[in-house]
């Protein structure tokens, strides 16, 4: 168990790393991660050996992050609403990660290592809000999760890799999402 002000050590480094890799890219150093955290640069290698390991913990911590909103909302949310509200999540996402996949790729980082279980996870908890939308009959019940992982996969990459304005992404989501329902 992590004592909490480790933890919060810890999520300090993380918003800190992302802020400066979003700026400086892969010329970001340590130190200044570090200090724009306001800890020493000790406790960042404490927590993280070499940047490598801090790029694929911000990555981790992001599906963290996504895989409680879906946990929240399956809770909280009307099914239609937790199902689409959760696959607009993604995408925004996806589009907000750019300057940081742009850097983990041009590392030769492979994003998605180590991530099996966060994976799982993600497809499990997409799999539980579309069903619970189809039971709810606001969902196609022709489509199974294979069409919706490829129909989540082209919006985030367009979101991700296109210079789209937000309103073009919003109208494209209104009209994937239009498809989706009976």
């Amino acid at each position: 168990m992590i004592r909490s002000d480790a933890a919060r050590n810890r999520a300090k480094v993380l918003e800190a790393a992302e802020a400066v890799l979003d700026e400086h890219g892969l010329s970001a150093r340590m130190d200044e991660i570090a200090h724009r955290a306001g800890v020493g640069v000790g406790t960042l290698y404490r927590h993280f050996a070499t940047k490598e390991a801090l790029y694929q913990a911000i990555v981790t911590s992001r599906v963290d992050l996504l895989l409680e909103q879906a946990t929240r909302l399956e809770a909280t949310a009307a099914p239609e609403t937790a199902f689409f509200t959760f696959f607009a999540q993604i995408v925004a996402d996806a589009g907000r990660k750019k300057p940081l996949t742009d850097a983990l790729r041009g590392a030769g980082i492979d994003i998605k290592a180590g991530q099996t279980q966060q994976q799982a996870r993600m497809r499990a908890a997409i799999a539980d809000l579309l069903h619970n939308a189809q039971r709810a009959g606001t969902v196609r019940s022709d489509i199974g999760l294979p069409e919706v992982l490829a129909l989540l996969r082209g919006a985030s990459m367009a979101a991700e890799t296109g210079d789209y304005p937000a309103a073009v992404l919003d109208r494209s989501l209104a009209v994937l999402f239009d498809g989706l329902k009976p």
